[in-house]
């Protein structure tokens, strides 16, 4: 299926990439490493909703979870789960 939208292909980019960033996390971050992959998914789901009904409290709830996505990226990073360059190019 080939998207139009192009903040749904830039955020399935994104999803591809982290989700090869985090797939070697240890077991005990697993928590981590899920919200980070739920984030990036209901991520994906607002901006398919926020395109189709044209609502600001869409864009609003896609700016949190940016927000989340950033804060467990940072957490990732400060427990030395991912490098510098994969922290800084996510």
């Amino acid at each position: 299926m080939q998207d139009k939208l192009l903040i749904s292909v830039k955020i399935k980019k994104t999803i591809d990439y982290v989700n090869k960033a985090i797939n070697n996390y240890p077991h005990s971050y697993v928590t981590i490493k899920n919200n980070i992959s739920n984030c990036l998914f209901n991520l994906l789901e607002l901006s398919y909703r926020a395109s189709l009904f044209k609502d600001i409290n869409y864009m609003k709830e896609i700016l949190i979870k940016i927000k989340m996505i950033e804060y467990y990226i940072k957490i990732s990073y400060d427990y030395k789960l991912i490098s510098l360059k994969k922290f800084e190019n996510i």
